[in-house]
C-alpha cells in the first residue's frame, strides 16, 4: 500500500507543534503515513507564511490542520483519503 505523505509545518519550543507531532506519531501505528517535518525557524519565506499558524498540516497542497491540531478532523481526512485512493 502507497504511504499517504503529509507536511507538518513546525518550530521548536511550540507546545502546540509538539503535541501535533505526537499525535500523527499515534496515528502512523493505524494508518499509511509518510510524516515529513519541516521547522520554518530561520526560513523567511515559511515563517512569513505560517509563522502564526503553527503547527500546520497540509496533504498535497491542502491544509488539514492549522493552529491546534484538530485529532478527529485530521483522521476522518486520512481516512477519507486512504479510502478514496484504493477505489480509483
Amino acid at each position: 500500500m502507497t504511504k499517504m505523505k503529509l507536511t507538518l509545518y513546525k518550530r521548536d519550543n511550540c507546545s502546540l507543534c509538539d503535541e501535533a507531532v505526537v499525535m500523527l506519531e499515534w496515528l502512523q501505528e493505524d494508518y499509511p503515513i509518510e510524516l515529513d517535518q519541516v521547522d520554518i525557524t530561520g526560513d523567511e519565506v515559511l515563517e512569513a507564511k505560517y509563522l502564526f499558524e503553527i503547527p500546520v498540516l497540509i496533504h498535497e497542497g491542502v491544509v488539514i490542520s492549522q493552529g491546534r491540531y484538530d485529532d478527529n478532523k485530521v483522521e476522518d481526512f486520512v481516512k477519507y483519503t486512504l479510502t478514496s485512493k484504493k477505489n480509483v
